[in-house]
């Protein structure tokens, strides 16, 4: 698909580390091209999941490692569809600890091999610039949603990856968003304990929809966790090994049930709290791997009483949308334009690595 207009490259790999995802957008239309995910080794998403753990040698390793594949899938994809006139990359990299308490985040994969292998500049590191400026660092979503989505009706825009976050724009709405809780992460880590790592997630929904949960105990997990105000960030070990040994200390194959539902009613009961009762909405459109949980989006869709819905709809595929926000961050960034956080402070987000 040889191409005329200038692209630019969006990077993503999200708090499930099941694989990156590479976008190419016309700058000029704004469009979505192509995208693909090129899925992790299941050793490497092991390492990625456990590298919080991990000594600074380790962890250095692992960095420069996820470099050197980023730049060799980058290649292969650059290959797959004949692209040119590349004039940006915005990378992402691998969450490997994000820490609001503490006011950290981290991301690793040396974009530097991106920048030297491809000539090409290189735009990452977007999150410590909200850090600094007194943000939590995530979500970062809103900020592309609002630009992307804000003259249609309003409209909560829903990302399931490990963990969910949400946000409300739309005609005559003032743009906000934040994380709810798990999407994938519970699911993922009590399949990969149960399975003793030979499976890593709940294919289609599949075990979720095999037993019945039991939503009493979902409900009484639902009060502790539901947030007490706006402006939630959370990590992915959040909802990992250590929920599960203290809320499931005898996990079994029929937990997952329970753990889809209270998924989905944490976040039903969040946006019930802090959006539902404040404004007119009747849809919610979905994107990240969790569209693909058929038990999860059917209890999404009873709890909320909300006419779901995939971005595709609005002409974004529910699988590039977060590579697609790379994408637009590079750009502004490298073109020094500045863009507005939560907080409503502006700045510039990310660091440039020039080839």
């Amino acid at each position: 698909m040889p191409n005329k207009n200038p692209l630019a490259l969006g990077l993503m790999s999200g708090t499930s580390a099941d694989g990156l995802t590479i976008a190419a957008m016309d700058i000029k239309e704004q469009n979505c091209l192509v995208y693909k995910t090129y899925p992790y080794p299941q050793k490497l998403q092991k390492e990625i999941l456990n590298a919080v753990n991990y000594t600074a040698p380790k962890l250095a390793k692992l960095d420069y490692d996820l470099g050197r594949l980023y730049l060799k899938l980058t290649k292969r994809f650059i290959k797959e569809f004949n692209l040119k006139n590349i004039k940006v990359i915005g990378c992402h990299g691998q969450t490997i600890c994000h820490s609001p308490k503490d006011k950290a985040t981290m991301q690793i994969g040396q974009g530097t091999f991106l920048a030297k292998g491809l000539n090409i500049p290189v735009v990452n590191n977007f999150r410590a610039a909200d850090i600094a400026l007194g943000g939590s660092g995530a979500p970062l979503i809103p900020i592309f949603d609002e630009q992307f989505f804000k003259n249609y009706p309003p409209l909560i825009l829903l990302n399931l990856g490990g963990i969910a976050n949400f946000t409300l724009t739309g005609k005559n709405i003032k743009t906000f968003g934040f994380d709810i809780g798990p999407a994938n992460a519970l699911s993922d880590t009590a399949i990969s304990v149960i399975t003793k790592g030979k499976k890593t997630f709940d294919k289609n929904g599949a075990l979720g929809a095999k037993y019945q949960p039991d939503i009493k105990y979902a409900e009484e997990l639902a009060k502790i966790f539901t947030p007490k105000k706006l402006g939630v960030s959370l990590d992915r070990n959040t909802f990992g090994t250590n929920f599960l040994n203290k809320y499931f200390p005898s996990l079994k194959e029929e937990d997952i049930a329970t753990l889809n539902y209270f998924t989905a009613l944490l976040i039903s009961k969040t946006l019930k709290k802090f959006v539902l009762k404040k404004y007119k909405i009747s849809t919610m459109a979905v994107c990240g791997g969790g569209i693909f949980n058929k038990t999860l989006i059917k209890n999404l869709q009873n709890l909320t009483q909300l006419d779901i819905i995939n971005t595709s709809a609005l002409g974004i595929d529910p699988m590039a949308k977060e590579a697609c926000c790379m994408v637009y961050f590079a750009w502004q960034t490298i073109n020094k334009h500045p863009l507005k956080l939560a907080n409503n402070k502006k700045t510039i987000l990310g660091e440039i690595i020039l080839p």
